[in-house]
């Protein structure tokens, strides 16, 4: 009963909102690519060209955007064409003008030094690109990781100031997952006066005593995944439950991220492509940046996904708004996973309403069968 209680909600404030049923939406999908002076030393100086996914129904109306985590471009995230899978397009049928960026280094934004895989980590290089594409170990051709966590809450402003002034919206609404709430985190922290609401999916929890260097440390720009790291290691470690994951979504992501990297594609001496993204150290956002986070926030965790640790973040956030969403049989990829319904429905109630369950704030649980109860 509960689970249509959700589903019956959403519909409501659908039709209040005069947005047509689900399957009467036409969605328009569109790339943009949205100007930023790089800061970052790689390039320092330069006008570059982020990507940004659009999707929107003939009605647009609140702005969401959507910013990925560490390792994969924002399409396969938030955008999948598998089932009903699609985060943006749910949001997209409910009157949200969504969005998803590509920060520096992943999908069709720039990757400046990744195209040399002289630039991943000798081992890396030793236990992945011998053969697809080298030869022989080489030294980097640029010996410092691309960026820090700063570089990107300065492109993360960008695209929520050109956001800002194309929908006429003074604020935004903005979803993080994993890596991506570090991004969103420290921004919002910094920006409260950009922001409506805040989902956090899965954050990367915040460390004490940061300490982020101005300029990238030494390093290499580039870090590579395989599909058997990905696939069969990190993922398939946690699905604990029957049917927590469709056989077929696997293969749907890898593809889709596949198709957003051309140099990664033909990398890998598996024959199978390797997921291409910066490497990520001077990185991380601090209790002090969660305290100053005021906006109205939703946190969403899957029961083995460092549950507690991500709790930690819930509690250390400033806002009176807040409510924490406990996700049974699900994962850090609870985006690809059959709990992805959960998911989507309690975003979809904050982001319209700024509640869960009718609650501002508190906390909640979905059984292994996405019905959503209250806890506290």
């Amino acid at each position: 009963m509960m689970k249509h209680a959700i589903v019956i909600s959403a519909a409501i404030a659908a039709m209040s909102t005069g947005v047509q049923p689900a399957s009467a939406q036409r969605l328009d999908t569109s790339d943009l690519f949205v100007p930023w002076t790089s800061t970052a030393p790689i390039d320092a100086g330069q006008v570059v060209a982020l990507h940004v996914r659009h999707k929107t129904g003939p009605k647009p109306g609140p702005v969401v955007l959507f910013v990925h985590g560490a390792t994969g471009p924002s399409v396969p995230d938030f955008d999948l064409d598998f089932k009903d899978y699609n985060w943006m397009a749910t949001l997209a049928r409910a009157g949200f003008d969504t969005y998803a960026v590509d920060l520096y280094g992943y999908g069709s934004s720039p990757r400046p030094g990744m195209d040399d895989p002289c630039n991943a980590s000798a081992k890396q290089q030793q236990d992945i690109l011998m053969n697809r594409p080298l030869k022989a170990a080489c030294a980097p051709s640029y010996a410092f990781q691309m960026t820090t966590i700063r570089h990107e809450w300065q492109q993360l402003d960008a695209v929520v100031d050109f956001l800002r002034r194309s929908t006429n919206h003074p604020r935004v609404n903005i979803v993080g997952w994993s890596a991506g709430g570090p991004r969103v985190g420290g921004y919002v922290s910094m920006h409260p006066e950009k922001i409506d609401r805040v989902v956090l999916y899965a954050p990367s929890p915040t460390i004490a005593g940061l300490n982020i260097p101005d300029k990238p440390s030494e390093g290499t720009p580039l870090y590579l995944q395989t599909k058997e790291a990905l696939m069969r290691g990190r993922w398939a470690a946690d699905e604990k439950c029957d049917g927590q994951v469709d056989p077929g979504i696997r293969e749907a992501v890898w593809k889709a991220t596949l198709d957003w990297d051309r140099v990664g594609r033909s990398w890998g001496n598996a024959g199978e492509g390797v997921m291409r993204s910066p490497l990520l150290k001077d990185f991380g956002w601090s209790p002090d940046m969660a305290a100053k986070i005021t906006a109205p926030t939703l946190v969403v965790v899957g029961e083995f996904d460092r549950l507690a640790d991500r709790h930690t973040v819930f509690e250390q956030l400033g806002s009176k708004q807040k409510m924490f969403l406990r996700v049974a049989c699900a994962s850090h990829f609870m985006v690809w996973e059959k709990q992805h319904i959960a998911l989507q429905n309690m975003s979809l109630e904050w982001l319209q309403h700024g509640t869960a369950l009718g609650q501002t704030s508190g906390e909640i649980e979905a059984d292994k069968n996405g019905v959503i109860k209250r806890t506290r």
